[in-house]
């Protein structure tokens, strides 16, 4: 329940920040693509904890599909550059610091979620007396990863919402 409110609460941080940064197309861009990444997963998470040892997967799978969406942003934009939005995308994309922090993020969730997967597993036919990655560090971690990824976009809104703010006034 905590971990949904979580989810929720980093939607609309994701909402906030697409609207602070909407003139920047890069942010923009990437943040539209954060939430779709985050429907899916919302779409697809009543499906998922049906799964008790699948569940794991479908997180790491989420995470997977977190950094396709992030790191294919430019070649999807130039596959539809016919549209003006995916050509100003494709002609101002440009990697950041905060992406590359997004990335790492997603890496530590997708192997928190694998070794989560196999303790489980190994718990599930009896190997392990008691799953304590799982119990102990893994949904805490999930919930400091969430936090994190909210504040790196939130930050990345900001400062292109402040440079835009100082350019304007440069003119």
């Amino acid at each position: 329940m905590i971990s949904q409110i979580f989810d929720y609460i980093s939607s609309a941080l994701y909402v906030f920040a697409l609207i602070l940064c909407w003139k920047d197309i890069n942010v923009r861009y990437l943040i539209l693509s954060i939430l779709a990444v985050s429907s899916i997963g919302f779409a697809t998470l009543d499906w998922a904890l049906t799964m008790p040892i699948g569940f794991y997967a479908w997180s790491m799978g989420m995470s997977g599909l977190f950094i396709v969406f992030m790191l294919g942003r430019r070649h999807l934009a130039y596959k539809f550059s016919h549209i003006n939005f995916f050509a100003q995308a494709y002609k101002n994309h440009t990697y950041t610091v905060q992406e590359a922090l997004l990335f790492i993020i997603a890496l530590i969730c997708m192997l928190s979620n694998f070794i989560t997967f196999v303790e489980v597993y190994l718990y599930s036919i009896y190997w392990l007396d008691n799953a304590y990655y799982k119990l102990y560090i893994r949904d805490g971690l999930q919930k400091l990863m969430v936090i994190l990824t909210s504040f790196v976009c939130l930050s990345f809104a900001i400062k292109s919402w402040a440079f835009s703010k100082t350019s304007l006034n440069e003119q």
